[in-house]
């Protein structure tokens, strides 16, 4: 199999020069580098005959892409993002019932909507022993105390999925006066990233975060790093696969899509990313990648359709909140 690797300005040269053939999927991912040449190394194994061309970017310039070319599409795939963002996207995508969807955990199998989960971010405080003083805190109750005011942070929601899914779960347990609360306490970074480097940096003690990017500095051999699981629980932000409507090649792109969703692939990548597969068989891989097992967490339940549905309202609360 031939790979091509595209950025998206390279993109336009396959919308210039028409639909991928047979044999070619036009997959485009917001995916780190090392996971697509990851992935792409396991596709060339289990389907030599199939040409992958990458399209890489942002997930929000990605869709708005699919989204432009909807007239003349050139998208076989689009390999992932958040549920809850999905949900804006969601006349883009072809239902697809994948045969690998009854190995996955069942609040990431999404079978009512037109995606798949791939994997999910779970919320974790991460926690710098070094600047801590006093007891770590155990649950987000904790953190919402006025004595660890300045001594938290986390990413703006407005412009981080990850930091609306930690700021919905806090609505969903603890309704407005826990967003209020949380207003109260807690610094906000301009990026999803700014919160753990700036916890790794002793910049702050207390960072909520996702877990596979806290887990990173622990397998790193930064022994002050802990990373904690709120006892109140925790939330899920689920990220999915999705088969583009009337794409050029939809039948090489599903069988792409059962590969992404495979047992070698999801324990190659929780092993290179730390993060978190939707597959249910996959306790090995996260117990060596030093990963609690699924059954040990106490998850929260959270719909996220109504968690992109209520996206404007809660982030106008949070913004209220701030002042």
């Amino acid at each position: 199999m031939k790979v091509t690797l595209l950025n998206i300005a390279a993109a336009a040269m396959i919308a210039f020069s028409g639909v991928a053939s047979a044999g070619e999927v036009n997959l485009y991912t917001s995916n780190s580098e090392d996971s697509v040449a990851l992935a792409l190394d396991i596709i060339r194994e289990k389907a030599p005959d199939i040409k992958v061309n990458v399209i890489a970017g942002g997930s929000g310039s990605l869709l708005r892409r699919i989204d432009a070319e909807k007239d003349a599409t050139v998208a076989d795939l689009f390999w992932s993002s958040g549920f809850s963002t999905l949900t804006g996207f969601s006349n883009l995508f072809a239902k697809y019932d994948s045969p690998e969807v009854d190995n996955l955990y069942p609040a990431l199998q999404a079978k009512d909507a037109p995606w798949t989960g791939t994997n999910t971010h779970v919320m974790v405080l991460m926690v710098n022993k070094d600047v801590l003083e006093g007891d770590a805190p155990t649950s987000w109750q904790d953190i919402m105390d006025e004595s660890w005011k300045g001594k938290v942070t986390m990413a703006d929601p407005a412009n981080s999925s990850s930091a609306y899914a930690q700021l919905y779960g806090i609505y969903t347990l603890y309704g407005e006066e826990g967003v209020q609360r949380l207003a109260d306490v807690v610094e906000t970074q301009g990026s999803t990233s700014g919160v753990y480097k700036a916890v790794a940096q002793g910049e702050y003690p207390v960072g909520m975060t996702m877990e596979y990017a806290a887990q990173r500095y622990v397998v790193g051999g930064q022994q002050e790093i802990d990373v904690l699981y709120p006892e109140d629980g925790t939330f899920l932000s689920p990220e999915g696969l999705a088969l583009i409507a009337n794409g050029p090649n939809p039948e090489d792109a599903k069988r792409v899509y059962d590969l992404l969703l495979s047992q070698k692939m999801q324990a190659a990548l929780v092993g290179l990313t730390l993060r978190r597969p939707s597959r249910i068989d996959m306790d090995g891989a996260l117990q060596f990648s030093g990963l609690p097992l699924m059954k040990d967490l106490k998850i929260i339940e959270v719909d996220q359709g109504e968690a992109g549905a209520n996206r404007d309202m809660l982030l106008e609360l949070w913004a209220k909140a701030r002042g």
